[in-house]
């Protein structure tokens, strides 16, 4: 998927360059894939009872209880709202192909936003996700606005706050404009604002990447085959003879004796083989989410 989208851009310089640093776009790559983003796609997933929509104008949600019908979708699009279809990988055989896609390219858990946006409208202000996103636009066209974030970089869910506190950034601003058939990708984090300058319709291809994290849960598997990781813990109850001094000094023992056994499977080869293949098999088998 990402060499279709590249084109004759080589892919070492995209992952080199670009990828998990700094947006890239490139006009006409996403042109093959216009089908899976117009408001007939949009029809169909509406007429599905598990359809996941959102109806928003400038951040504030439209106050309908349920989905809207087709027809109440495009009056709403018609009144200044943006109609985004969440997930649809879920709903749309084609979008689920193109989410697969990615997927296996990059061995990360994928979803699919779909966002139709009436001309001069935007649905949400400033933000910024912890997907890498790759925006496919299929019709129309769109303005992003792109920072940099120095307030909150490098974001996972856990440190993602209900603030996202705009207001303190200081890195400058850069503009994108992507026609029908242009695509952008922006790295986990970027502040980000897009704004149609027409009717626009496009794809957010989100992509959840394994982080340091996750080398951290691969490892909690093997370490009970460790008896440094089996032993049991000073005690610090009221059963404790030591004192606090003393339990301190156990301690830092302990974890510097762990430390070091960390350091030595991190630096075991089959290990980081072992990482690098479930990684890869992982592709064929992470559900979209």
């Amino acid at each position: 998927m990402i060499r279709q989208l590249l084109g004759d851009v080589p892919l070492r310089q995209f992952v080199d360059e670009s990828f998990l640093r700094q947006p890239f776009s490139l006009p006409g790559g996403a042109a093959p894939l216009a089908s899976l983003g117009n408001w007939s796609v949009v029809e169909t997933i509406l007429t599905q009872p598990d359809a996941d929509v959102l109806v928003v104008q400038e951040g504030r949600r439209w106050e309908g209880a349920q989905n809207p019908s087709a027809d109440e979708a495009r009056r709403l699009f018609d009144d200044g709202y943006t109609v985004l279809v969440r997930h649809a990988e879920r709903c749309h055989a084609g979008i689920a192909d193109l989410a697969a896609g990615f997927a296996q390219d990059f061995t990360a858990a994928v979803d699919v936003h779909l966002y139709c946006t009436p001309g001069g409208q935007h649905g949400f202000g400033w933000h910024y996700d912890v997907e890498d996103v790759f925006i496919l636009q299929t019709a129309g066209s769109k303005e992003y606005s792109l920072r940099k974030n120095t307030v909150n970089p490098w974001p996972v869910l856990q440190t993602l706050p209900r603030d996202m506190r705009y207001e303190r950034e200081i890195m400058p601003l850069a503009r994108c404009l992507l026609s029908a058939g242009d695509w952008l990708y922006i790295p986990h984090g970027y502040w980000h604002k897009a704004e149609a300058r027409e009717e626009s319709i496009s794809l957010a291809v989100g992509l959840m990447c394994p982080t340091a994290l996750d080398l951290l849960d691969f490892l909690r598997q093997r370490l009970p085959h460790s008896i440094r990781w089996r032993q049991r813990l000073p005690v610090v109850g009221d059963a404790s003879p030591s004192t606090d001094e003393a339990l301190l000094a156990q301690h830092e023992d302990l974890f510097t004796d762990l430390g070091a056994d960390l350091a030595r499977l991190l630096r075991d080869e089959t290990l980081i083989r072992d990482w690098i293949a479930w990684r890869q098999s992982s592709a064929m088998t992470t559900k979209v989410v």
